[in-house]
Parts: structure tokens; C-alpha cells; sequence
């Protein structure tokens, strides 16, 4: 067998790329800043644009003058392009696009049934008939969830969070529900912000649960208005403010920042100082705790630490020994009938930022490049095109004038995520190929001006081969002790956090090999390395669904159906690729057939597809 896959490796270059062209990169190039973040979405692109075939569905390569504008993302995009004298690339093909948007929408690749229907509907509006199809789905439903616990860190155990099994379980059933039930992400916010009871069966209380610091109060509220400016509004500085002001700290990293004081971010973290958390730990295996989050009376974050987590807490002077709530954004503070989290919930969901870090958050997620990158290192100094900050400093986003409008266009609609995202890719900026027939530039990143392959996260490459090759998994979901265990899953994407499944060693091995993070310390990671190439050409997990003798495979069901070698192939490149092949890759694909035979050149021909480079990346 290994010797009739090295035969293709040489026979068929078409079908395989160099292992070197994807996975061993210079390391420099994912150091997570802007400029190099720029490079690895250029380059990326570049490698994965340059392998895939000019396909016979897609137009011709004569750009049209003018893109159509369908809402007011284009309207943005194109006319920053015109004024600039920037082409854009042309509209995707109906393949490019029909595996694009499941990929995003939903963190599956089209099935071959999917891909013959749409490619052979003559429609107009199927695009837009397809978008609407899947916004809500269950896929939708499991996709945007696993996105929601990614922003949130949604884990059981980890360095900084301990939620145990339990009390996530709860949190992601909260979750799902507010997916499911499109529930207003002000509302989700304001839930999560203000929850009170028991987080074992009330999950929203498990974001405040998330949120406690070993050592006096003050950590834990500390903890909990930095967990807010970064993950509600974007801005990771107030966890540095929180210790120190920022000036010499700050100078060269955030503008807004360098003038900012401590005692203001103790401000936001005197939201929570009213926040009474009783718990206690079950003995049980696996171990839980249970918390019981309620309001207290009207107490004040003291002044008075000198041990814990953070710099020593002292009277700033005489009369300043203990700080009343005060949301240093805006200077508000909660009224006197509402507790102090009603109150900070009411402030930031009204806040243009939090539409604004939303925004940039899904943008990322649909777009690939963040408006602002990182997507949680705001600079709000430098969001107004019509106030630019001083020189050497410049305007943080992309195109900060788009940024402005949807997130204000996002508040309008009632915090509608499913709008939001349905507006992003029903444009024809999201629509464009990833293909540029033009000189490409590095400086047309900002600008959009093609769309910018990623590479799919650990669970869509899980589930990808699982759909490609016809090969349900079961994972169990119970555990000892489990009060309301969640029901077994087959996809990835699933899983209620990122060290799932713990039953199955060899998934979860794969798994961490596609950098999939922990949700506390260790990030989500698209960057190659040879660990990732050598899972994907040799793991079980892979190599196991594309035997004939696997029950239920696709080559065991191709072979079943029919001997036509032509259609064996055929169908291989639509399940696996979403698209149809080529001349020269058909070609080549049935003179190893041919030198094979049908069972083990299927085989070798599904393995050799799971392998290509476009497999794992979403163009």
C-alpha cells in the first residue's frame, strides 16, 4: 500500500503538494502581529490560490467593471477600492463558493449531493436561497455555539478556569439555547453579566463562575472586568490597567491606554464588588463544585490588599480608600434602583464598543482578517476617521469607516448575530474569489480585495474527514457522577470544549496536532508545522476511513455500486474537494486506477485527495 501511494506522490503531483509548501514555515511568520499577520494571510493565500485548478464553472477571467453592490458592506469595500484604483478580484465560482459558505456557516464541507444540486441549478437567487437554508440549522447551530465558547472560554478544567464538567455542561446548554433561540447577543450579554443562582443547573452563572481568583475579592472582581473589556468589548489593556496605569507601559502599544489610571479600571471592577459567589466541592469522581451567585447588599471594592494576584490595593489618599462603581468608558456609574451589575450590563450593552468588538469578532471569523487585529486589542483612540490620532500614530482598523457603520448598523437591528452574519455573506465582498487575476500587492489585504483562504480549525478537519469518507465516529459525553450528562456526538464540533473527547486519546492527539488551544492560556493555532502534515498522512483517525473494509466508507460504497472507474473518481473529488475534477487530474487519477486497480486506487486516490492542500483550507 505504502508503495502504491508513493507512486502517486510521484506520478500525480496535481493531486498532492509538497508537503514544504504548507507546513514548514518560518516561525517568524505567525508571531501574532499586525504586519506579520498581514504576511501570513498574504502568503497563504498565495500558496493555496496557486494550487487550486482554474475550474470550467468559474466566469470568464474578464473582471467586470463594476461588482454589483448588494448592501452596505459593499458599498464600503468596492468604493474604498475604486477610490484607491484597486481591482477587485472576480465573483467565485459556484464550487468556490458552495464549500466557502457551508465551511462558515455551518464547519461542514458540502456532501456530494450538495455539490451536484447546486452546481446544476440554474437559479439566480440559489446563492441567497442556500445562505438563508443554513442560517439556523442544526450545523449553524453547532458551528456558532463552538464560536460563542471560544470567545467566552467555555472549559471545564484549566489553569484559570474551574468550572469541572458540570458547570460546563450547563454553560454550553445555555449557550446552544441562544443559538438556537437567536437570542439577542445584548440579552445573552446581559444575562451572563447579571445570572444569579445555582451554576449547575443555571449555566449563565458560570460565566461569573469563570471568573473567580484564588486570593482576596478584590482578585476575582479584578478578574471579572478584565474578562469583560476583553471578551464584550474588545479590549485586553484593562487586565494590564488593572495593576498598573498605563503610562510607561502602555506608551507604545495603546494610545487610549497610555493616559489611563488604575484606580479608573477599579472602577469596572467595583461592578462585581456587590457579588456574593458561596461554593463548595462535591467528592464525587470526577470532582464538581457547585456556586451559588447571588446580589448583596451595597458594598464598595476596598482598598486594603497587600497579598494576592495582583499589586498590593492602597488608599490613593486620605479620603480615597474605597471605589463606588464607575464604567471608565464613559464615566457612568449604576442607578440607584439597580444592583451594580444590572447597572454595568445596561452601560456596556449600550456602549458603541461592544457592537463594535461583535462586529469585529465575526468579521474575523467570516473574513479571515479582523477589522482590528487582535480581535481583542482595541484601541479606542484610534477608531475615528473623522478625529485621527496624532502622528506616528495611525487609525487601527482596516476600514474603520465599515467598522463604525455596522456596528452601528448591528445595534439598529436588535444585536440580530444571524442578521449580521447573513449580511456578511450575502456580499459580494465575501463573495469574491480567492483566485486575483491582476498583480497582487501586499497593501490590498486591507482592502479586501480578494477572499483570503484559511486553514479550517482542528474540529471542521475532523469533521471534514469524517464526511468525506463516510465514516460516523460516536463519542460519549457521560461520565461518572454527571447530573445531566449531554448526549452523545459524532462531529467535532460538538464537543463542549476543546479537550474533548477525554475517552479517546487518538482524537484528541489529532486534534491538538490542528491547534485547536485550550480556551484559557493556549490559543487557537492555524499555523503549519510537520506534526499537522504527518497526522493527516498517516494517524488512524485518517487512514482507517479510507479502507474498502471499513464498513460504511465511501470507497467501500463506490466499489459496491459501480465498477466504472471514471465515476469511482468523479465522485471521490466531489465528496472530498466539493468540486469536480479536472482533465489532467482525471487523467491521472484513472491511469493509477488503472496500475492499481479499483479497490486499492480508490483507496489511495481518497488518501492522496484528504492530503491535497485545499482539503484542509477553506478558499
Amino acid at each position: 500500500m505504502v508503495r502504491s501511494i508513493l507512486a502517486i506522490l510521484i506520478a500525480v503531483p496535481v493531486l498532492v503538494q509538497s508537503v514544504d509548501c504548507t507546513y514548514l514555515k518560518d516561525p517568524s511568520e505567525f508571531l501574532f502581529s499586525p504586519e506579520n499577520h498581514r504576511l501570513d494571510v498574504t502568503s497563504r493565500t498565495k500558496t493555496v490560490a496557486s494550487s487550486l485548478p482554474r475550474l470550467e464553472s468559474r466566469a470568464s477571467a474578464e473582471v467586470p467593471e463594476r461588482i454589483q453592490h448588494r448592501n452596505l458592506i459593499d458599498d464600503y469595500i468596492f468604493d474604498r477600492m475604486d477610490r484607491a484604483g484597486i481591482a477587485p478580484a472576480a465573483l467565485s465560482s459556484d464550487a468556490e463558493f458552495l464549500r466557502r459558505v457551508k465551511l462558515d456557516l455551518t464547519g461542514r464541507i458540502p456532501a456530494m449531493a450538495d455539490v451536484e444540486g447546486f452546481l446544476a441549478d440554474a437559479n439566480p437567487g440559489k446563492r441567497d436561497e442556500l445562505i438563508d437554508s443554513l442560517i439556523g440549522s442544526p450545523e449553524f447551530v453547532d458551528k456558532w455555539t463552538m464560536f460563542l465558547g471560544d470567545l467566552l472560554k467555555v472549559n471545564a478544567t484549566a489553569a484559570n478556569i474551574t468550572l469541572y464538567q458540570q458547570g460546563r455542561d450547563a454553560m454550553v446548554r445555555y449557550l446552544r439555547d441562544a443559538v438556537q433561540r437567536n437570542k439577542p447577543y445584548n440579552q445573552i450579554a446581559t444575562e451572563l453579566i447579571t445570572a444569579r443562582g445555582n451554576n449547575l443547573f443555571q449555566g449563565d452563572v458560570n460565566w461569573i463562575v469563570s471568573g473567580i481568583m484564588e486570593g482576596p475579592l478584590q482578585d476575582t472582581y479584578d478578574n471579572q472586568a478584565s474578562i469583560t473589556a476583553s471578551q464584550f468589548l474588545g479590549i485586553n489593556v484593562v487586565d494590564c490597567l488593572l495593576c498598573h496605569d498605563g503610562k510607561r507601559h502602555l506608551d507604545n502599544l495603546n494610545l487610549w491606554g497610555t493616559d489611563r489610571q488604575r484606580v479608573e479600571m477599579w472602577g469596572l471592577a467595583a461592578f462585581f464588588s456587590q457579588t456574593d459567589i458561596q461554593r463548595s466541592w462535591a467528592s464525587l469522581s470526577p470532582m464538581f463544585s457547585k456556586a451559588i451567585v447571588e446580589d448583596a447588599g451595597k458594598t464598595q471594592y476596598l482598598l486594603d490588599t497587600k497579598i494576592g494576584n495582583r499589586v498590593p490595593r492602597q488608599p490613593v489618599n486620605e479620603r480615597l480608600r474605597s471605589i463606588y462603581p464607575n464604567y471608565p468608558f464613559t464615566r457612568e456609574s449604576a442607578d440607584s434602583d439597580e444592583t451594580y451589575r444590572a447597572g454595568l450590563a445596561r452601560i456596556l450593552t449600550s456602549d458603541p464598543q461592544f457592537s463594535r468588538a461583535i462586529v469585529n469578532y465575526v468579521w474575523e471569523k467570516i473574513m479571515v482578517v479582523a477589522f482590528v487585529t487582535p480581535s481583542n486589542a482595541f484601541d479606542l483612540a484610534r477608531l475615528d476617521p473623522d478625529n485621527p490620532p496624532p502622528a506616528p500614530w495611525t487609525l487601527q482598523a482596516t476600514n474603520p469607516e465599515l467598522l463604525n457603520a455596522l456596528a452601528k448598523w448591528f445595534a439598529d437591528t436588535g444585536f440580530d448575530l444571524r442578521k449580521l452574519i447573513g449580511l456578511i455573506v450575502k456580499s459580494n465582498a465575501y463573495q469574491l474569489s480567492s483566485q486575483y487575476d491582476g498583480t497582487w500587492k501586499p497593501d490590498y489585504v486591507s482592502f479586501y480585495a480578494r477572499h483570503y483562504p484559511r486553514r479550517l480549525d482542528a474540529e471542521e478537519i475532523h469533521d471534514a474527514v469524517v464526511l468525506a469518507t463516510g465514516v460516523m465516529p460516536n463519542y460519549v459525553m457521560d461520565y461518572t457522577g454527571s447530573l445531566t450528562p449531554l448526549p452523545p456526538v459524532s462531529w467535532a464540533m460538538q464537543f463542549p470544549d476543546t479537550r474533548e473527547p477525554r475517552t479517546n486519546n487518538a482524537v484528541v492527539q489529532f486534534l491538538n496536532a490542528f491547534g485547536r488551544g485550550d480556551r484559557d492560556l493556549v490559543p487557537r493555532n492555524r499555523a503549519g508545522s510537520i506534526t499537522l502534515g504527518l497526522n493527516l498522512m498517516n494517524n488512524n483517525f485518517v487512514m482507517q476511513r479510507i479502507h474498502a473494509n471499513n464498513n460504511g466508507s465511501l470507497v467501500q460504497r463506490l466499489l459496491a455500486s459501480t465498477g466504472d472507474a471514471r465515476e469511482i473518481c468523479a465522485r471521490l473529488f466531489v465528496s472530498t474537494l466539493g468540486r469536480y475534477a479536472t482533465d489532467a487530474e482525471m487523467q491521472a487519477a484513472l491511469e493509477t486506477m488503472q496500475k492499481l486497480g479499483n479497490t486499492r486506487g480508490a483507496e489511495a486516490l481518497q488518501w492522496a485527495l484528504l492530503n491535497k492542500v485545499e482539503f484542509i483550507h477553506n478558499y
